[in-house]
């Protein structure tokens, strides 16, 4: 499903347009989303762009970066981004400007098309290492148990022979 909404002839008034979301995610996120993506952002015109302001809430789900199980993560978006009105397959939207990043085209034919804004707003936003609990033991480093299961019943080695002349600082301090 597209987030797409009527309201381009209010855009080319300079009126503002309120869009509200309740829609799955777009595709090509990288993860997998739970869930609908939902909250509400409101389109301003300011002269050559358009001011995206607003909020938007989605939970996706994350591998634990100790145990790797999969885990659901909350984000909640605060949306300031500025768009152009520019057809979304266009490539000239996305050419790079000097002084910033180009603005997010937002247009697909005669309807706005907030897809491309809500995408990168999800992979911006995604933690790149995320824990299923704070306390999570993660897995042996000899054969790959989940410890918060409890102890795996591998001998535990004395300290890697690669960091053992560290430890000698510690006798000498």
């Amino acid at each position: 499903m597209i987030m797409r909404y009527a309201g381009l002839s209010r855009l080319r008034k300079n009126l503002p347009v309120q869009c509200a979301i309740d829609a799955p995610a777009p595709e090509g996120t990288g993860e997998t989303v739970l869930g609908l993506v939902a909250g509400e952002i409101v389109l301003r015109p300011t002269g050559r762009t358009i001011m995206a302001q607003g909020q938007v809430a989605v939970t996706v789900e994350l591998a634990c970066a100790r145990c790797l199980r999969p885990h659901p993560v909350k984000l909640d978006v605060l949306v300031a981004r500025e768009c152009c009105l520019m057809q979304i397959d266009d490539p000239e939207a996305y050419r790079e400007r000097d002084d910033d990043l180009p603005p997010i085209p937002i247009l697909s034919g005669d309807e706005i098309d907030l897809s491309e804004l809500v995408r990168q707003l999800i992979i911006l936003h995604t933690p790149p290492r995320s824990l299923c609990r704070p306390d999570c033991k993660g897995l042996c480093d000899q054969c790959g148990a989940d410890l918060n299961e409890g102890p795996c019943g591998c001998q535990q080695q004395g300290v890697d022979p690669r960091l053992a002349p560290l430890k000698s600082l510690l006798k000498e301090t």
